[in-house]
């Protein structure tokens, strides 16, 4: 808005970039202007919902393919010396699926090495880009954005060429997806899958590897935009970032995140942003090849959801080599891995569905996690092998498209697919545009007859004071070991 705009130029700042997702200004400060003066005029305007400094993150970093034998977090035989089985079973879950090119997974991260011998078949091409022609061709904001985007230096190219930051996001983009079975190198944990390289690091003064919380935020803006429904995001520091906050929730996507390596407790002492309080966020600890919490890892019982193999990882790095890396930076793309494989296996899943069967495959280890659990690739794809013991349909009556002070009409049905009585809980909620969420109906509890259906008609006015967009309501129902929901997507217009 005009006044917007005055404010901005009338503080001498200038805007580097407006991030619609979440509708803040990225600004540049005039050097008469420090961060703290420009924090308190903006703050104090009643313009502004919030002011923050544009904050830096860090790197979180300490099958007939040759070395193979040497992955250890996919398939431990002991041949590190570790516990035999102390792994995430990726060898069952390959008998289920080894992935799929139509699902793409955003490695938001130093770059990746285009090229690579092991990576470049699963690097990501957009398909309605051509390259070189210095067209924004899919209309999207970005010029010749064939295989992602450099937001730290603003051009095409995510090659991942800082040698300060050690190849950090080559190798994390092999754990998710080095080519498998080709006679090369290593193995991801998709064997076929489309690897979104979004770089975001650079170096300062020469020795520093971080990336600004605004490069952040705009990386998460452009993998929601192509529609990307799972990041890997193994970076973090202490500083809570509001916008990166929101970012997040907007994305309507699985964020999945590196809890750090301080060896602290995340609960007390939180590291940003896995520790963001994000329903769409999966935060991940470390562990090593004794099924044993990582003595650098953070740990929480309510910050950190999961631990994941996460020492000594063997995965790509740039010019075609490989390397053994540490960090819940190597944990954190074992859990997009699998994340992948899910996509693969049903496409519709949900944020919250993936979410819940990552979380509830774990193999109980007593870590200090949420879950107590390690990843397990094999029992969280054994969940979508038969249907939920109780599965929930939301059929809407009418238009889904409407205005404020319309009524809209819907049933939701639960029914129960085992032959013996379930007590489920069920309720009904809308996602708003801002990825936030709101109970319509419920939380409830509710028994089913085995075989059986029950269900119920309800109605809802439109509010009349809701903003245009869209906006998706969900019915969900949980059982003991079981999760559904099922989205239905409204437009709200004027």
């Amino acid at each position: 808005s005009a006044k917007i705009k005055s404010l901005i130029a009338g503080n001498g700042a200038r805007v580097v970039k407006r991030i619609a997702l979440i509708d803040i200004y990225h600004l540049k400060l005039p050097s008469s202007l420090s961060v703290e003066q420009a924090l308190t005029v903006y703050r104090n305007s009643p313009l502004v919902k919030y002011a923050e400094p544009n904050y830096l993150r860090y790197p979180d970093v300490i099958p007939n393919d040759p070395s193979y034998p040497e992955m250890w977090g996919l398939d431990n035989t002991g041949q590190t010396g570790g516990t035999a089985d102390a792994d995430i079973d990726a060898p069952e879950a390959w008998d289920i699926t080894t992935g799929d090119p139509d699902v793409v997974v955003a490695v938001i991260d130093s770059g990746m090495d285009l090229n690579h011998e092991d990576l470049a078949a699963n690097l990501y091409k957009n398909p309605g880009e051509i390259p070189g022609n210095g067209i924004d061709d899919d209309g999207n904001g970005y010029i010749d954005d064939v295989n992602g985007w450099d937001f730290a230096w603003d051009d095409n190219d995510p090659s991942d060429t800082d040698s300060i930051c050690g190849g950090h996001g080559t190798h994390t983009s092999g754990t998710i997806g080095a080519v498998g079975d080709n006679g090369i190198g290593v193995t991801g944990i998709n064997w076929d899958v489309r690897i979104m390289p979004l770089k975001i690091f650079r170096t300062y003064f020469r020795i520093l590897c971080s990336a600004s919380s605004s490069d952040i935020i705009s990386a998460i803006e452009y993998a929601s935009m192509m529609g990307v429904r799972v990041s890997n995001n193994s970076y973090g520091s202490t500083s809570y970032s509001q916008a990166e906050y929101d970012a997040i929730q907007a994305s309507r996507s699985v964020f999945v995140a590196a809890a750090g390596n301080d060896g602290a407790n995340t609960d007390v002492s939180p590291q940003y942003p896995s520790a963001y309080d994000l329903d769409n966020i999966i935060s991940v600890a470390a562990t090593d090849d004794d099924d044993l919490l990582s003595y650098f890892s953070n740990y929480g019982t309510a910050s950190v959801d999961l631990a994941a193999p996460g020492e000594s990882i063997l995965s790509t790095t740039p010019l075609d080599t490989y390397s053994f890396f540490s960090g819940t930076s190597m944990a954190t793309p074992h859990v997009v891995g699998v994340t992948g494989l899910l996509l693969s296996q049903d496409p519709a899943l949900t944020v919250n569905e993936m979410k819940w069967r990552i979380l509830n495959g774990v193999d109980f280890k007593g870590l200090p996690v949420l879950t107590e659990g390690r990843l397990n690739a094999n029992n969280s794809l054994g969940f979508g092998l038969a249907l939920p013991d109780v599965t929930v349909i939301l059929t809407p009556s009418g238009s889904t498209t409407v205005s404020p002070g319309d009524t809209i009409n819907y049933n939701v049905a639960l029914t129960n697919n085992t032959a013996f009585s379930k007590t489920v809980e069920a309720r009904v909620f809308v996602q708003l545009p801002d990825g936030s969420t709101v109970d319509l109906e419920g939380p409830g509890t509710f028994t089913v007859p085995g075989g059986g259906t029950i269900d119920q008609d309800f109605s809802k006015v439109v509010p009349s004071g809701v903003g245009t967009g869209s906006y998706t309501l969900f019915g969900q129902v949980q059982g003991a070991n079981s999760f559904d929901e099922d989205p239905v997507d409204y437009e709200v217009v004027p």
